[in-house]
């Protein structure tokens, strides 16, 4: 037995809402028909016991318990593979192509149903689509099908773990001129609400420290390789130029390190393209919310 039986048990005595009696004997034969730790020679004789005790156990956890109990619903939200399961797919696609001008676009839309958090992304990137294609359409119309142009939009989920969810939308534009830029999306599945990078922090300070951070490593590009080129004490662009704030794009990468990404022109020439930076832990540790420190553990 573990802690969440015993947990089970102790609080459907509890509960004002008296669960049917067929419901606690189901569970009680359930509960009390799981082998204890068994010698070796014992353990493939169990095989087939457990086998046949899990489908009624799953029965009654899954589909009888959350409609009859307050405790046991409550407890299921504390289990992370019978709490938020996000799905993404494709919502839908707009593709246009002749010899001068190309557009793919793939929408896509999270599946989680009655999620506040998952309605708001999906008004979002729906409204950013349809901003895309209209502008396509608008310069095909302009231009009378002259010159060249075209636009691409993708998506990746960066991460999708028992606590977290990130989502990610890249862009890439060539008409009148050429662009490149991210968005991400992330969702707390702790309590389901999206979270932007000024939400990790305990107070204002991170701002700088992260500036001054990101700053300190494209001066050190720049210093090994001259090719590269960082506006970060460019006189003319000005010292503001690179600058982290409360809405910055952001993610966290697979070793569990806050990456901040910049589009393109926004911290360079349009031939350096898109760039980022990880910011290393000694940084953020002191001034992360505690909620945060344990996101990818």
């Amino acid at each position: 037995m573990n802690n969440f039986d015993d947990y089970i048990r102790e609080n459907m005595a509890r509960e004002e809402n008296e669960i049917p009696e067929e419901v606690k004997l189901s569970l009680e034969k359930a509960l009390g028909s799981l082998p204890e730790n068994a010698p070796e020679k014992h353990r493939l004789r169990s095989v087939t016991k457990i086998a046949a005790v899990a489908a009624s156990f799953i029965a009654v956890f899954i589909f009888v318990l959350p409609n009859v109990s307050v405790t046991y619903a409550r407890a299921c939200e504390q289990i992370p593979l019978l709490g938020r399961i996000i799905q993404v797919t494709t919502f839908r696609e707009y593709s246009y192509s002749d010899e001068r001008h190309e557009m793919l676009i793939s929408e896509p839309k999270i599946e989680e149903e009655g999620a506040e958090a998952a309605g708001y992304i999906n008004k979002s990137v729906s409204e950013l689509t349809n901003e895309l294609v209209s502008y396509f359409y608008e310069e095909l119309e302009i231009t009378g099908g002259a010159g060249y142009g075209s636009i691409y939009m993708d998506y990746e989920v960066v991460s999708n773990t028992e606590k977290w969810f990130t989502l990610k939308l890249t862009v890439s534009e060539n008409t009148a001129s050429s662009n490149s830029f991210f968005k991400y999306y992330h969702i707390d599945k702790r309590d389901g609400k999206i979270v932007e990078l000024g939400d990790l922090f305990k107070s204002k300070n991170y701002s700088d420290a992260l500036t001054e951070n990101i700053k300190e490593q494209m001066r050190k590009l720049m210093e090994r390789d001259s090719n590269l080129i960082y506006w970060v004490d460019d006189p003319i662009v000005g010292e503001d130029c690179v600058y982290v704030g409360a809405d910055h794009n952001f993610y966290w990468n697979e070793q569990g390190e806050l990456v901040i990404p910049f589009d393109k022109y926004e911290v360079a020439p349009g031939y350096m393209g898109t760039s980022e930076f990880i910011v290393p832990a000694e940084v953020t540790d002191s001034l992360l919310k505690d909620q945060y420190r344990d996101i990818f553990d």
